[in-house]
């Protein structure tokens, strides 16, 4: 999702597509191992746990990692990063597959540890909107959250002047944020790779209201990312994400 220093010139590609895979698996597997303890446990990890588990992990990982692959972990932050002309498009494909990849595994390896009579119960962890809300609300309420992480993200992660220790904060706090406003209602998702994999694991209804959570962030993202580049005050100061990938 950032960078915090200059990358490292002729890096191979296949550096950054495996960063990706690591980030994310990691991602998912805080995120949604957090709702399956906070089951487990019987409401040991609690909202503010399950909000602040992958807001962490996000801000841990962009330090170890950013320098890279900007740390995208999340497919619409790589598409809206694309459209916004700040990612090149040969490389999408492979970034898209990296991190499907790891975030399969982190929810594969959550059913290993603790067992399906665990997980099963909770999705795998997946997002389900609360069954007062309909599904337009839940389609509207993720498409805002999905713009406010891309657009903080556009704000830390393309703008030149940003200093190194601010990306991460700014963005693992935006996340946490995002989940204890939403999490109650609609999950707050922001990731459809974070959505989808839990998902498949766990069929039913996680799978059946699957395209709420793969199509309301992506478009959210997309709008904020072009939003920023409105507003961008000087394309002199703007980087892309990674800043050396070409």
């Amino acid at each position: 999702m950032a960078q915090l220093e200059p990358l490292q010139a002729n890096r191979p590609h296949w550096h950054r597509y495996v960063a990706e895979l690591i980030g994310t698996f990691f991602v998912v597997f805080g995120a949604c191992g957090a709702v399956i303890s906070n089951h487990a446990s019987n409401g040991a990890v609690t909202l503010l746990g399950i909000a602040f588990v992958p807001g962490l992990i996000v801000l841990a990982l962009i330090y170890a990692l950013g320098p890279v692959s900007a740390a995208h972990f999340n497919p619409a932050v790589t598409l809206s990063f694309t459209i916004a002309r700040r990612f090149p498009w040969q490389h999408v494909p492979a970034y898209l597959l990296f991190q499907a990849v790891g975030a399969l595994l982190a929810v594969g390896a959550l059913g290993l540890l603790f067992g399906r009579e665990m997980a099963a119960p909770v999705s795998y962890g997946a997002h389900i909107p609360a069954s007062w809300l309909p599904m337009p609300a839940a389609f509207g309420f993720e498409m805002i959250y999905g713009f406010l992480l891309m657009l903080v993200i556009m704000s830390v992660a393309t703008d030149k002047r940003v200093t190194a220790p601010i990306p991460a904060l700014a963005i693992g706090f935006t996340i946490a944020l995002a989940i204890m406003m939403g999490g109650p209602i609609s999950g707050a998702s922001m990731n459809p790779i974070r959505s989808l994999a839990p998902a498949v694991f766990a069929g039913g209804q996680a799978l059946s209201v699957l395209p709420i959570y793969l199509i309301a962030p992506t478009i959210g993202s997309i709008l904020a990312a072009l939003v920023y580049e409105l507003l961008r005050d000087s394309p002199h100061h703007a980087q892309s994400a990674p800043a050396d990938l070409r």
